[in-house]
């Protein structure tokens, strides 16, 4: 456990259990599913399907998964113990508990045959839940790039999900790193209420963890052609690490607002409910970082402890999903500019997203939903932002 204490942080296929979107490798027969970093290629799979190897298009990087039945090993940490032994690594591993369930995470060194750079890398070994079988997944450079990999690397690792509830929470090295139980409480203003809200003591220093760690990963996409699907990544990646965070946060935001919306609109108090919370974040101070990432961590946002549209656009996503409202972040490298969408009946611009009409709401001026400045009303220079 000693080496955790500390570190800073395409393809056509022609076997079924694998498949692609976006960057989204998965398997639907098995359940897991991989977000990793745009441009991984594909250059080896077994024909049973268990065995699959990855390179990416710009980085040297590669990504080697590995599936084994059950009954090969009693735990899933063995299976990583064999795989690090058949490669001749040298390493350490360290087990915990993610959403419930025991995986193990390692970091590790090792020689490929015929080649004398050493290899570096982190990885994850976990057992499947659709169809049990050790799901292990190694991601590793060439040991002299390492250093400027590493970022990548616990980007790609972090991305596992196992079920459908893993994309709204904390990825394995993420909650590796800040495992703490306990909670703080923050008095947070909405117009005339206060609300009590317990958050995560370490909900701050996780959300500043992904941030930087995405930022430097999207910087690398700059000048290349997938820069778009970068950007929605990084905002994917971010919702993901916060959602599960404000879990308590947001259901005392309801309760607290619930009554008076009810009595204002019995139909749907989930309309008042947002322009209450939009009202709320518009009135935010404004602060933006220019040394790294300009986005704020969303417990830090949730405080009014600075934000920017796209924090607060994605603060009003996670809380509004709590309710049950489809929502979606739109931004703009045009306008430089961000947007907040839910899925409302109420007047105003929208812009439909896969047969869905996202009404849109701006986070920085005093502006009732659905109206947004005449020179940002070209729909073709938003980008939406699915969100898991």
């Amino acid at each position: 456990m000693r080496f955790f204490k500390f570190f800073c942080l395409t393809v056509f296929l022609f076997l079924a259990q694998l498949s692609l979107f976006a960057e989204f490798y998965s398997s639907s027969y098995y359940g897991w599913n991989l977000d990793l970093p745009e441009g991984f290629v594909l250059k080896d799979a077994s024909d049973g399907g268990l065995s699959f190897y990855l390179e990416h298009e710009f980085m040297k990087v590669r990504v080697a998964i590995k599936m084994y039945p059950l009954e090969r090993y009693e735990r899933n940490d063995l299976a990583m113990e064999d795989v690090l032994n058949k490669l001749n690594a040298d390493g350490e591993i360290d087990g915990f508990e993610w959403n419930g369930r025991h995986v193990s995470i390692a970091q590790y060194e090792f020689k490929l045959p015929g080649n004398d750079m050493a290899q570096a890398g982190w990885g994850i070994s976990a057992t499947t839940e659709q169809k049990p079988v050790h799901l292990v997944v190694l991601c590793y450079s060439d040991k002299n790039v390492s250093d400027d990999c590493q970022q990548f690397i616990l980007s790609a690792v972090d991305s596992l999900c196992l079920n459908k509830a893993d994309f709204r929470t904390p990825g394995p090295v993420t909650s590796y790193a800040f495992n703490s139980k306990e909670f703080q409480n923050a008095a947070i203003k909405i117009g005339s209420k206060t609300v009590d809200a317990r958050l995560p003591a370490q909900a701050k220093e996780s959300g500043r963890f992904v941030i930087d760690r995405e930022f430097s990963v999207l910087t690398l996409y700059a000048k290349q052609k997938r820069w778009k699907e970068a950007w929605q990544r990084y905002y994917r990646l971010i919702f993901r690490e916060a959602y599960s965070r404000l879990d308590a946060a947001a259901q005392a935001i309801e309760r607290a607002l619930k009554a008076d919306a009810l009595e204002k609109n019995p139909q749907n108090p989930n309309v008042e409910i947002c322009k209450s919370l939009l009202a709320w974040t518009q009135d935010f101070s404004y602060a933006r970082k220019q040394d790294t990432s300009d986005f704020n961590d969303l417990s830090s946002v949730l405080q009014n402890q600075g934000s920017d549209c796209d924090s607060r656009a994605l603060l009003l996503c996670v809380l509004m999903e709590h309710y049950g409202v489809k929502t979606e972040l739109f931004i703009s490298g045009i306008y430089s500019h961000a947007l907040f969408g839910v899925d409302l009946p109420y007047p105003g611009a929208r812009i439909t997203v896969d047969g869905t009409d996202y009404l849109l709401c701006e986070t920085t001026a005093p502006v009732d939903m659905g109206l947004v400045a005449k020179e940002q009303s070209e729909t073709a220079n938003w980008i939406p932002v699915d969100l898991p």
